[in-house]
């Protein structure tokens, strides 16, 4: 399920309870995708985007109303409002849109996100870090494997938060950790364990006071292609070759 299928579902409940729950962070990370999947896409020329971004505003305050006839309660059974014909076809057109992407987080992939999670307490249990480091790594894993399964219900869009969000600690920790052992073993995990699971070139860095990210420790430098070494050659042959004032 797409992140705009997931606001729309929430919306249409209306008055009558559902056995599932709706979290108003996972309703709004879904409609913040929703939005800016909109948004790119009008800005793009897509006419169907263009009409549907005229109903974001009172799509966002259908969300806030259904939080505040929750009582305001971080879980809802119900949205308690009624969705608009216009509102409606614009998150069919965004759903749409969605879908007409890849699937960010295929069975495969899910799968070597849930058993790096499975070894990661044996990991923390063997290294040196402050505990509330600790405790805030076991967090964000848990919320990764609430995602996992809860993946049919909210799709790639929690998956993504929850697991960049461990995935940055990680990152960190391994950059910031002053026992020699204990950054080796997390530079390896991550190596091993957290690379594996990523979709191509979407390592996002933690950075040190110094500057120094996760790639240093993974000994990976970023290359400049041929085509820009030629381009930034020729920029400098083209400012060496300028004719002098006469």
């Amino acid at each position: 399920m797409n992140a705009a299928k997931f606001v729309k579902n929430f919306l249409l409940t209306a008055n009558e309870e559902q056995n599932v729950t709706f979290s108003i962070a996972d309703v709004s990370g879904a409609m913040s995708v929703v939005e800016q999947t909109i948004r790119v896409m009008a800005e793009a020329g897509n006419e169907d985007a263009q009409l549907a971004s005229t109903c974001l505003e009172s799509i966002w305050l259908d969300i806030w109303a259904a939080y505040e006839h929750g009582g305001k309660s971080r879980e809802m059974h119900r949205s308690n409002v009624s969705l608009s014909i216009q509102d409606r076809m614009a998150l069919r057109t965004a759903e749409r849109l969605l879908d007409q992407g890849p699937e960010q987080y295929p069975r495969e992939r899910r799968d070597d996100i849930r058993s790096m999670i499975d070894e990661l307490p044996s990991l923390l249990n063997d290294i040196t870090l402050p505990q509330g480091l600790k405790e805030y790594i076991v967090r964000l894993a848990r919320e990764v494997r609430i995602a996992l399964d809860e993946y049919d219900l909210t799709g790639d869009f929690k998956l993504d938060s929850a697991f960049t969000r461990l995935q940055t600690s990680l990152n960190i920790a391994a950059t910031v950790s002053k026992d020699a052992d204990s950054q080796g073993k997390l530079v390896e995990f991550l190596r091993t364990k957290v690379c594996p699971c990523l979709a191509a070139g979407a390592l996002v860095l933690g950075a040190a006071a110094d500057g120094t990210t996760v790639l240093d420790y993974l000994g990976v430098r970023p290359q400049i292609s041929s085509s820009q070494q030629a381009l930034n050659t020729s920029h400098e042959q083209s400012g060496n070759d300028n004719p002098q004032d006469q």
